[in-house]
């Protein structure tokens, strides 16, 4: 199982990038009852038939890791959602895009921790592939949106100790934001 939310958000952000996907809309809503993560992606998809050997911890369909006889990333999102009372829901279709629609209670208390937000969104706004990234957030009726063609142009190249730093500072802002009253 991953250590925080943001552990198993980064994975699933990760598997659209390497599904090819152009476009990735991360969507992260918390209140008080309800903790509700959709992504969405124009990646290669997958058949009715792969997408239900992915939901199968023994099986790989061995392109993400040649070596590799097991894939857990989709099964640690099912467990994480059947052992908090939760939905995992995952909608594909080949060629189209994948979605992931994931709700938790975060009153649970076998729910992980959420995590940093803040590295999550570094680490997958500066992952190094050629699609747009838009996340949006919101807690308790407060949000923000942000896109990496967006900080792409307001910063430059991502991954230049500048623009990181200052990428950093913004996505910290934006939570801290969500936190004031």
């Amino acid at each position: 199982m991953h250590a925080t939310i943001c552990d198993l958000i980064t994975d699933l952000v990760q598997n659209s990038i390497e599904a090819r996907a152009k476009e990735i809309t991360l969507n992260v809503e918390e209140t008080e009852t309800n903790l509700n993560v959709v992504i969405a992606d124009n990646g290669k998809g997958m058949s009715a038939e792969t997408l239900a050997k992915a939901k199968d911890p023994f099986w790989s369909d061995g392109t993400k890791h040649a070596h590799r006889k097991v894939g857990l990333g989709l099964p640690f999102l099912f467990q994480t959602s059947e052992m908090t009372g939760g939905s995992a829901r995952i909608e594909s279709e080949e060629g189209v895009g994948t979605t992931v629609t994931l709700h938790l209670d975060p009153t649970n208390v076998d729910l992980p921790m959420f995590g940093d937000f803040t590295t999550a969104a570094v680490t997958l706004m500066t992952y190094g592939f050629d699609g747009n990234l838009t996340i949006k957030r919101s807690l308790g009726g407060k949000e923000y949106e942000v896109s990496k063609n967006e900080l792409t142009e307001a910063l430059g190249d991502l991954n230049d100790l500048e623009s990181l730093t200052l990428l950093k500072q913004f996505i910290a802002s934006q939570e801290e934001d969500l936190l004031t009253l």
